[in-house]
């Protein structure tokens, strides 16, 4: 009988049942593509990870949604290095930084390891390149993407400087810019329909978010719908969070280069995920995204 240990986080969070659920198996090395598969589809999370030895950085990462294997994503990267920070896969500080090299099926990417009285607390990323993709401007396909969400025309906040518009450091999301913290509460997707929308443009998910915050200290209140991967809303979304904050700096929609944004709080899994971004409008250079994890089960798995 063949067994693997996993350890279960919530990423995105400094307390348990926060966050966003991931598992990450970290040692992986003899199961195979369909076993992987397998084994995230039986997690049922929005992600499941499998860390992997890797002959160009630290670990190689290989990351599954219950559906199908992504290049990168956010919380998954965030929670499985927490994780195996605290497993001491690495050189530890009282109080200090540690940067590594990660490899992901999109390439090798640096994190950053911030540690305060020797415990890791907070993991920060570097994602792909910012790419702004393309615009929804069309009057019918707005329309079936505000029936898609539940919500009506004047409940967006678009415009020629804040598009519908279709964003990515690694994996394609839709942005979709709302007029009220309000609006981002009241979403109730149609899940075929929304599907339709986003997919037609290349992208896994739909990210609505709306300058009005729960957080003084927040800047964005943001929610994740990608329901053809069967997440009908993801409670922390690093990927997605990553490509609007590109998208905020490249539009000059925001005025400052690190803020925080807030997700989860309507499924009562509140999620702060810290972005800094280097660049100006009109040219993104680099995209961070960071937070928080906190270990919160381990288990088993056989093959019989």
């Amino acid at each position: 009988m063949r067994r693997y240990n996993f350890y279960q986080l919530d990423v995105f969070a400094d307390r348990a049942f926060c966050g966003n659920p991931l598992a990450v198996f970290t040692e992986a090395e003899d199961l195979s593509d369909e076993e992987m598969q397998k084994i995230a589809r039986e997690m049922n999370l929005s992600e499941t990870v499998f860390v992997l030895p890797s002959e160009n950085a630290l670990r190689r990462l290989r990351i599954f949604t219950p559906k199908q294997e992504l290049p990168l994503a956010g919380h998954p990267v965030v929670g499985t290095w927490y994780l195996l920070a605290h497993l001491e896969v690495m050189p530890h500080w009282e109080n200090g930084f540690v940067e590594i090299s990660q490899e992901l099926n999109l390439g090798v990417l640096p994190v950053e390891i911030e540690f305060r009285g020797g415990k890791p607390y907070r993991v920060v990323m570097t994602q792909g390149k910012f790419e702004a993709g393309e615009i929804i401007s069309n009057e019918s396909e707005i329309n079936k993407l505000a029936s898609a969400l539940g919500l009506k025309i004047s409940d967006f906040r678009f415009s020629r400087a804040l598009p519908i518009q279709t964003v990515s450091t690694g994996i394609k999301s839709l942005a979709v810019p709302l007029a009220s913290l309000d609006a981002v509460k009241r979403c109730k997707i149609n899940s075929q329909l929304l599907a339709e929308v986003y997919l037609k443009h290349g992208a896994i998910g739909c990210y609505v978010f709306s300058f009005e915050t729960i957080e003084e200290s927040s800047r964005i209140h943001a929610r994740f719908f990608a329901p053809d991967d069967g997440i009908a809303e993801d409670a922390a979304t690093g990927s997605a969070a990553g490509a609007l904050s590109g998208y905020l700096v490249y539009h000059g929609a925001i005025d400052t280069k690190e803020f925080t944004i807030e997700q989860g709080d309507f499924m009562q899994r509140p999620s702060r995920i810290f972005a800094e971004i280097s660049g100006e409008k009109g040219r993104v250079e680099k995209v961070k995204i960071g937070g928080s994890s906190v270990i919160v089960a381990k288990g088993e798995v056989f093959f019989i």
